[in-house]
C-alpha cells in the first residue's frame, strides 16, 4: 500500500490526459467551426434542418435507425465494396455513390445529435436524399422487401395508415399492388381455397384486366388450369386494392422528410482533400 498514491496519481494522469485529448481539445478545435461558402454568393453548406425534416430527425432517433446504418462517408483509402455482379473491389463509400467524398467535422456542426451510427447492418445514409426519390423512399419505409426480398430490414407500416377511398385516390398514396398492402408490414399471399373463393366471384373481370394489360394482351389464358390461376394470381396481387389506400401519417412524411435531407459529402471542402 506505500505505493498507493503514486498509483492514484498515475491514473488519475492517465484518465485526465485522455479526457483532455479526446475530449477538451477536439471540443475547443471544432466549437467554433462556420459553414462553409467558396464564394460570398455561394449558399453556406450545410444548412441546418428545419420543418418536417428536423421532426423526422426524433422519429428517426426513436426508430432505433443508427443502431443499423451510419452517416459517415469513409476515405476512397479504406476498404473493399462489391459491384452490382459480387465482385469484391477495392475502394471505399465513394465507389459505391454512398458519397462524393469523406465526410469530415463541419458537414456535422448542425446535428443534434450526431448520428454517425454503430455498424452498417444496412448502407450509409449520409447522402441518401440524393440516391432515391420520395416515392421510393416511403415505399421501402414501409416495407423493404418490395425491393429486396432478402432485406433484414423491418418494415415500419406503423408511419402508415391503411384508409378507405374517397372520391380519387390521394395523391400521397402508396403505388403499391395488394400484396403489400392487404396485410401491412407483411407480403401477402391467398391460400388456395381463397384465391379459388376470389376466382368464383371475380374471376371474369380479373381475366379482362389481365388481358387488357399490355405486356399480356396478347397472351392466351385459361383460368382452369392450373398455369391460368397461378399467372392471374401473380397479376392480381400485383394490382391495387379496390376502395383502400395506403398514406403516410404526419411521423411518415417527417422521417422520410429527413432521410431526403442527408446530402451529406455532395459540397466539396477544402478540408476533405485525401
Amino acid at each position: 500500500m506505500d505505493r498507493g498514491m503514486v498509483i492514484f496519481v498515475g491514473a488519475l494522469l492517465t484518465f485526465s490526459s485522455s479526457w483532455l485529448g479526446l475530449v477538451l481539445f477536439p471540443f475547443w478545435q471544432l466549437n467554433g467551426e462556420q459553414p462553409y461558402r467558396k464564394d460570398a454568393a455561394d449558399d453556406p453548406y450545410p444548412l441546418a434542418l428545419q420543418g418536417t425534416a428536423l421532426a423526422g430527425q426524433k422519429v428517426y432517433q426513436r426508430e432505433g435507425c443508427m443502431y443499423c446504418h451510419s452517416q459517415q462517408v469513409r476515405s476512397e483509402k479504406f476498404g473493399n465494396w462489391w459491384d452490382e455482379h459480387g465482385q469484391e473491389r477495392t475502394g471505399a463509400d465513394v465507389k459505391r455513390g454512398w458519397g462524393q467524398r469523406r465526410t469530415v467535422s463541419r458537414d456535422y456542426i448542425y446535428d443534434r445529435p450526431t448520428m454517425l451510427g454503430t455498424m452498417r447492418t444496412g448502407p450509409d445514409l449520409a447522402n441518401v436524399g440524393g440516391r432515391y426519390s420520395e416515392a421510393w423512399q416511403h415505399a421501402h419505409t414501409f416495407n423493404p422487401r418490395v425491393f429486396n426480398d432478402w432485406s433484414v430490414m423491418p418494415s415500419f407500416p406503423w408511419l402508415y395508415r391503411k384508409e378507405k377511398v374517397v372520391g380519387e385516390r390521394s395523391e400521397r398514396a402508396l403505388k403499391l399492388g395488394r400484396e403489400w398492402t392487404v396485410d401491412p408490414g407483411y407480403r401477402w399471399r391467398p391460400s388456395a381455397g381463397q384465391w379459388d373463393a376470389i376466382l368464383r366471384d371475380q374471376g371474369e373481370a380479373i381475366t379482362a384486366r389481365f388481358l387488357s394489360d399490355p405486356a399480356h394482351s396478347t397472351a392466351a389464358i385459361d383460368p382452369g388450369t392450373a398455369d391460368g390461376k397461378k399467372r392471374l394470381l401473380d397479376f392480381w396481387l400485383t394490382t391495387e386494392e379496390e376502395g383502400v389506400q395506403i398514406v403516410p401519417t404526419g411521423e411518415g412524411e417527417a422521417l422520410v422528410a429527413y432521410l431526403l435531407a442527408l446530402r451529406k459529402a455532395e459540397v466539396p471542402l477544402p478540408e476533405a482533400k485525401e
